[in-house]
């Protein structure tokens, strides 16, 4: 009787580690980016996972979107549960870069997920980090400092 129930035990354990589909698969985060001021260019937006520089140029997924409008929306499938930050760039002349002024100010719309603000540059991974465990939604407004 004793070994009928560590077995049943170490079953139930073994069930209860096996990943479930949506673990596998991973989910889907959905991204609006609201306050474009206008249709120009495109909306690059980067989806850093913490393992390289943020808000760098090696993010973990990115999209690529013509600007439309007030927002855009862009879906990330697949995304493997953890934690991540999000840095878009409306890239209205469409050099896939950040543009400035004389004064290093961006000439173009940028924002980060949690309305992180870093001091005299981008936030910390920490300060834009939010947890994706299930189909998620997230918005990033976006700011324009210099530039019409």
């Amino acid at each position: 009787m004793k070994t009928i129930t560590t077995i049943i035990i170490v079953m139930g354990l073994m069930i209860g580690m096996v990943p479930t589909k949506k673990e596998v698969e991973g989910v889907t985060v959905t991204v609006t980016v609201g306050s474009l001021r206008n249709e120009n260019g495109y909306i690059a937006i980067a989806l850093h996972n913490g393992e390289t520089e943020f808000p760098g140029d090696d993010a973990f997924m990115t999209k690529y979107v013509e600007a439309d409008g007030g927002s855009v929306e862009v879906v990330f499938k697949n995304v493997p549960v953890g934690e991540y930050a999000l840095a878009v760039l409306h890239d209205e002349n469409g050099n896939e870069e950040m543009d400035f002024n004389s004064y290093g100010m961006p000439l173009e719309g940028y924002g980060f997920s949690n309305e992180a603000m870093g001091e005299q540059g981008p936030p910390d991974f920490e300060d834009a980090a939010f947890d994706v465990d299930e189909d998620t939604d997230a918005y990033v407004d976006l700011m324009y400092l210099g530039g019409f």
